[in-house]
């Protein structure tokens, strides 16, 4: 298949979080499989450099009349082609979707509308053009709504987060483009706004979710954030598959952030890995170390974790946390390592190779979030020989299965302390069982969440889009 993936961000060009490490691996782990792939995104002044892609010969006109260049460059980790559209009033600035992070151009829907118009209008105009579009979360939820009366490509829109949705005042709904006839609540328009997200949704050949728990639960009020309705009429065409993560960034057999490499056969070297952790951090050690490595938000379960640190400290367990947010998580964190030094360890800031060292140092690796799409964290730390320690939603519940239950990890339910206090102490109870925890921690990194065990749902996805649309 020709596949071409839209998306507006990927790493390595620009990275704001998971949607560019999935635009960056599942490309390639479709190229390897023998398909003809390539990837389109903004050509970002961040992305710019004294080594430049190379220049197309001749630019490009979307059906407006915008003109665009476009610059053309070999993913370094993929082999495959990459495709930067270049319009210096939207892209050459600061940051992606805003000046700093967490923050928004004013004229994202002009930018973002602009980049789904420049997707079509390349695809158009490429020599072999895709059989198929490859669309992600809502910086793309115009491209389906663009080729709607198209008879191809066809389009698959994925969901990283649904709380992402791209919802505009109506006041910007000119700069889409699109008939007004468009902006009623059977089309864009949700709640006074129009929702990229949403017409992609209603317009897409396939949609699919990160996950099959979180699926499920996006068609539900709870999960939903008010497109539950627009996804159950859609329920026939909406699918969950399981993020991978790239096996070869993330091996501890070869990783050189850490102080000894160590795979599945040689995890008694791991121990090497997890006094390193301690020194940096400078840690007592003693019990067992959790680690934790996420955004600092209130999805993220962190006011469930934060009372059940405090009774386990002083039980002798360490913390380690590694993340940037909210500020009031970040003072939260920084006076819990004031009260406990020695004990907590806070880390405000992006930092990977100390996400590296986390992974391969730490005992178990928390998860409490109250919603989860997917989550890679759980992955990477079973890769590594962290343990998972997780609440059961969206793809924690699709990754990790309670060791009680044959699985190779530590699973609650109810997002609230009691809970997560008492999976701790069954994690303590095991591990005080070295023989039986140096039989999960093998288990763990024996699980394959590589890209390539993905690759035939989205194989089946694929032929189900262009099915579809030839059958129109």
């Amino acid at each position: 298949m020709r596949i071409l993936f839209a998306a507006s961000e990927a790493h390595p060009y620009a990275s704001t979080g998971g949607l560019a490490g999935v635009a960056g691996s599942l490309p390639a782990a479709l190229a390897q499989s023998g398909h003809q792939v390539s990837l389109v995104m903004p050509f970002y002044g961040c992305i710019r450099g004294s080594d430049d892609p190379e220049w197309m010969s001749h630019r490009f006109t979307t059906f407006a009349g915008e003109q665009f260049g476009v610059a053309r460059s070999v993913h370094p980790l993929g082999g495959f082609p990459v495709y930067l559209v270049s319009r210096d009033e939207h892209f050459d600035r600061k940051g992606i979707y805003g000046p700093d992070p967490g923050s928004a151009y004013p004229d994202n829907a002009a930018r973002f509308a602009f980049f789904c118009r420049a997707v079509v209008a390349l695809c158009e105009s490429l020599p072999e053009p895709p059989e198929l579009i490859h669309c992600h979360d809502w910086q793309t939820g115009l491209v389906p709504v663009y080729l709607r009366n198209s008879i191809r490509p066809a389009v698959v829109l994925t969901i990283h987060n649904l709380h992402y949705q791209g919802n505009f005042p109506r006041d910007d709904y000119g700069c889409t483009c699109l008939p007004w006839s468009l902006f009623t609540m059977q089309g864009l328009e949700f709640y006074g706004t129009f929702s990229f997200l949403k017409g992609g949704i209603l317009c897409a050949d396939r949609i699919t979710t990160v996950s099959r728990t979180y699926a499920r639960e996006i068609q539900t009020p709870g999960y939903g954030e008010g497109l539950d309705g627009v996804l159950v009429q859609r329920s026939n065409a909406l699918s969950g598959i399981v993020n991978g993560i790239d096996s070869l960034n993330w091996n501890p057999s070869s990783d050189p952030a850490l102080a000894a490499s160590y795979s599945a056969g040689s995890i008694s070297r791991r121990k090497e890995c997890r006094r390193d952790l301690l020194r940096v951090t400078g840690q007592a050690g003693g019990g067992i170390v959790a680690g934790v490595v996420s955004r600092l938000t209130g999805q993220k379960g962190l006011d469930i974790l934060f009372p059940v640190m405090e009774v386990l400290v002083r039980e002798g367990m360490g913390f380690v946390v590694l993340g940037t947010g909210e500020s009031s998580y970040e003072k939260t964190l920084a006076g819990l390592q004031k009260k406990y030094p020695g004990k907590i360890s806070a880390i405000i800031r992006y930092d990977d190779t100390m996400a590296r060292k986390i992974f391969a140092g730490s005992d178990v690796l928390v998860m409490p979030s109250r919603f989860e799409p997917c989550g890679l964290a759980q992955m990477i730390g079973m890769r590594y020989g962290a343990v998972p320690l997780v609440r059961r939603t969206g793809g924690l519940a699709d990754t990790v299965d309670d060791v009680d239950q044959g699985g190779c990890g530590f699973v609650f339910r109810k997002p609230d302390p009691d809970h997560l206090l008492k999976t701790f102490r069954r994690a303590v109870d095991l591990y005080n069982r070295r023989n039986r925890w140096a039989w999960l921690v093998k288990k763990c990194m024996e699980r394959d969440n590589s890209w390539d065990s993905r690759v035939g749902a989205y194989e089946e996805v694929y032929r189900e889009a262009m099915a579809e649309r030839s059958g129109r």
